[in-house]
């Protein structure tokens, strides 16, 4: 009877580790390796060349009626200013992670706006990936 309770145990952690694994899958499906929202800004991890991401930034803020104030970048990073119509301003940081990987740094307001981030974000990855 011991046996078969320790041995449900354990099945049950490999069960487990399992499901975490596929769920990790499921993430890097979507075109976002790694996505985290710290101190005012949404940290994300695109699937996709550093170019290709920053031209979709740009094209992503441009889609939501932002005006780009400012941008530049050189080889291995660039940063985006813009202000929304209610006067918000956003910050877009890209940085070459990868040739297949761009880490971005979306922020939204003084002290940051998870939702509006996620939503540029999201904008991001549609135009990446061509959704």
């Amino acid at each position: 009877m011991r046996a078969k309770w320790l041995l449900s145990v354990v099945l049950g952690f490999f069960l487990t580790g399992c499901a975490a694994v596929a769920l990790l899958g499921v993430g890097a499906a979507g075109g976002v390796a790694g996505i985290k929202y710290y101190e005012g800004g949404l940290i994300v991890v695109f699937d996709a060349p550093f170019m290709e991401t920053w031209d979709a930034s740009l094209k992503a803020l441009e889609d939501m009626r932002f005006k780009v104030e400012k941008s530049d970048h050189d080889l291995t990073s660039g940063k985006i200013d813009a202000k929304g119509a209610d006067a918000k301003d956003v910050s877009i940081s890209l940085k070459y992670k990868s040739a297949k990987q761009t880490e971005t740094v979306i922020r939204v307001g003084v002290f940051g706006d998870e939702g509006a981030s996620k939503a540029i974000k999201e904008r991001i990855r549609k135009i990446l990936f061509k959704e």
